[in-house]
């Protein structure tokens, strides 16, 4: 874990309400692995307080990649960041995707949850080992990557109006259903429900699965406590860091084992 000063590369808009944020970090870009994410300091007055963590979505030599939403009061300070701006980061934290070389990797984003996913998708590209990404938005304007299912990428909407027409777990289960002799491996990222949903399916079928857990934290490396999640009280589970039945997203996570969490909460 390093703090470092890095200096903003670009910074542009790339769908509607999301932008790129490729960062020169020699020392947190050296050592990120898929998966992991940054905390960021946004300003260096009192306000926003705390730093704002984020997945890594790429790394390229010295440079690192970000993906935003504007959400509120930092990623709208984000948005202002022009070429040459130096930004303070925290990082690399957390601990990353769990990769079995013997099974095909499905990895399924939705929102800016495709920021890890998109990091294990140009890691796997690297290597040259076939997967499948799935990309879920509720319509085009939030894509930007291309429909291409001949070269394993399906991306979905909740409208229709680009790709398959449906969720991204309605996309996962048509990839599942397409390579259905294969053994599996699904990685998945995205919005609160949409981890529900897969997770809760997953369990059920059997079927291998790792959640990205996205929660707000104030240090990233489990001091202030503000990220704890409900896990299963498992003897097989290893000890958690903040008890038997809830686990740090910064310290346990982001990444879990769906059959680790408690999905359901209804």
């Amino acid at each position: 874990m390093y703090i470092e000063d890095a200096i903003v590369s670009e910074n542009k808009a790339i769908a509607e309400g999301i932008y790129r944020l490729d960062l020169s970090a020699p020392r947190i870009a050296a050592t990120a692995q898929p998966g992991q994410f940054v905390n960021i300091l946004v300003h260096d007055d009192l306000i926003p307080l705390l730093r704002r963590p984020m997945s890594v979505a790429g790394v390229n030599g010295d440079n690192l990649a970000l993906i935003y939403k504007i959400f509120g009061a930092g990623t709208t300070i984000m948005e202002s960041w022009a070429s040459g701006q130096r930004v303070n980061l925290l990082g690399p934290l957390g601990h990353g995707w769990e990769y079995d070389s013997e099974r095909l990797p499905i990895l399924v984003g939705g929102g800016v949850g495709l920021a890890p996913i998109n990091f294990l998708h140009e890691y796997l590209l690297g290597i040259s080992k076939e997967h499948w990404l799935v990309i879920g938005a509720r319509s085009k304007k939030e894509h930007f990557l291309a429909h291409d299912p001949a070269n394993g990428i399906l991306l979905t909407t909740d409208d229709g109006s680009a790709g398959f027409h449906g969720t991204a777990l309605d996309g996962l289960q048509s990839v599942l259903r397409e390579n259905k002799n294969a053994p599996h491996q699904i990685f998945a990222c995205g919005p609160p429900a949409m981890l529900e949903a897969i997770g809760t399916y997953t369990v059920k079928a059997a079927l291998p699965c790792q959640l990205a857990v996205e929660e707000m934290m104030g240090c990233g490396f489990g001091i202030c406590q503000g990220c704890s999640i409900e896990a299963k009280v498992d003897a097989d589970n290893d000890q958690p860091s903040y008890g038997k039945r809830f686990k740090l997203v910064c310290m346990d996570g982001p990444v879990f084992h769906a059959d680790q969490l408690v999905l359901n909460h209804d």
